[in-house]
C-alpha cells in the first residue's frame, strides 16, 4: 500500500526489495583499521510519477533482533535517509516516521509515513504513508546462494 497526497493517479506502484553490498571501514588514528563488506536490504517503491528509496545499514542478521511482536523505531536501520522523487523533482526536504514490525518467525511490516517541505514553491509539498510486508527467509536464502556461488 503506497498513498502520496495530492497526487490524484497513482498507476503502476510497485515495490523492489533487492540484496546490495556495502562496505564499512573504520579507522584509527587516521589510517584506516578495519574494511567490512556484507549483503544488506534496498528498497524502492515507485509508481508512474514517483519513487521512494532507502536502504537499510545493517547485515540481514541484525533484523533477527528484533523482538517478535514489536514495534520499534526503525529509522536507526536506515543508510543516510529517505530519497523521493516526484515528477522528476528531488530537492524535497523530506521528514519520515519509520516503523518496523517482526511477525510470523522472519516476516516483517515496515510504516513509513513522511512529508516534504520543499524549498522553492510551497505547491509542491508531499506527505504520504507505506506499508511493506516482506520475509526475511527470501534475502537470507539469496545472500546464502550467492556466497556458495548457486
Amino acid at each position: 500500500m503506497f498513498k502520496i497526497a495530492k497526487l490524484e493517479k497513482t498507476n503502476n506502484e510497485t515495490i523492489n526489495i533487492e540484496l546490495f553490498t556495502q562496505e564499512k571501514n573504520k579507522y584509527e588514528n587516521g589510517k584506516k583499521a578495519i574494511s567490512e563488506t556484507f549483503k544488506s536490504l534496498s528498497f524502492d517503491i515507485s509508481g508512474d510519477d514517483y519513487l521512494l528509496h532507502f536502504d537499510l545499514n545493517c547485515k540481514l542478521e541484525k533484523l533477527l533482533k528484533i523482538p517478535m511482536n514489536q514495534t520499534i523505531d526503525f529509522s536507526n536501520y536506515i543508510l543516510g535517509g529517505t530519497y523521493l522523487e516526484v515528477h522528476g523533482i528531488a530537492d524535497f526536504d523530506i521528514k519520515t516516521n519509520i516503523k518496523i514490525t517482526r511477525y510470523l518467525e522472519n516476516k516483517f511490516v515496515i510504516f513509513l509515513t513522511f512529508f516534504t517541505d520543499y524549498v522553492f514553491d510551497d505547491n509542491n509539498d508531499y506527505s504520504g504513508m507505506i506499508e511493506i510486508t516482506f520475509d526475511l527467509d527470501d534475502y537470507l536464502e539469496s545472500e546464502n546462494n550467492e556466497l556458495v556461488g548457486n
